[in-house]
């Protein structure tokens, strides 16, 4: 049985930090406490290769070698997985190209979504990732991004549609390809492969 041992975690002041409350001291503090992207992404996905003493624990934790080795099969099954979704995310993630999966994965809400008038969802989805200058712009081409804008005076679920194959294709082509044979990727198969 495991027990759990709960320590009050308080805040306190160094000297340091006290004589050093703004500018860029307090700057250069937060900078040296920020884990590099990698060591982070690694600590997030750890509940996918978490090692746990109870079988039934283990189970629930970690998905199946079965459904881990269907991920390399296609990239439908990799995101058709909860967990292949989460760990080919912080791929991209790591990449600096989770915009892809994002716009994917809005336009799969969008297309499920059972608003009426799906006008406004629409720009957010346009405003976001298909605007030239877009915070989270994805690579498509001017026709592809003319057509949409176009269509946006009266939009419908399948607004998106050529847009999201087109990333999907590059997700397919590309990432998807470099995912699999990736550290995430391979040390989780490994992993679980072995017990």
């Amino acid at each position: 049985m495991l027990q759990y041992l709960i320590i009050p975690v308080t805040k306190t002041k160094t000297v340091e930090s006290s004589s050093c409350e703004g500018g860029d001291d307090k700057d250069d503090k937060q900078n040296k406490e920020r884990k590099p992207l990698a060591q982070d992404i690694k600590f997030r996905l750890s509940f996918l290769r978490r090692k746990q003493a109870d079988a039934s624990l283990q189970q629930s934790v970690r998905p199946p070698v079965e459904e881990i080795q269907k991920w390399s099969e296609s990239f439908q099954k990799l995101v058709a997985s909860k967990y292949g979704l989460a760990l080919f995310r912080a791929f991209l993630s790591k990449e600096f190209s989770e915009e892809n999966m994002e716009f994917w994965l809005a336009c799969e809400e969008f297309k499920k979504s059972r608003i009426n008038k799906p006008s406004s969802k629409a720009w957010k989805i346009y405003n976001d990732f298909i605007a030239v200058q877009a915070p989270r712009e994805v690579n498509i081409d001017s026709t592809t991004r003319n057509t949409i804008f176009n269509n946006l005076s009266n939009p419908d679920h399948h607004s998106f549609d050529l847009a999201q194959k087109r990333i999907q294709g590059l997700m397919e082509r590309d990432t998807y390809l470099r995912f699999l044979p990736s550290e995430l990727y391979s040390e989780l198969l490994q992993e679980n492969s072995s017990t």
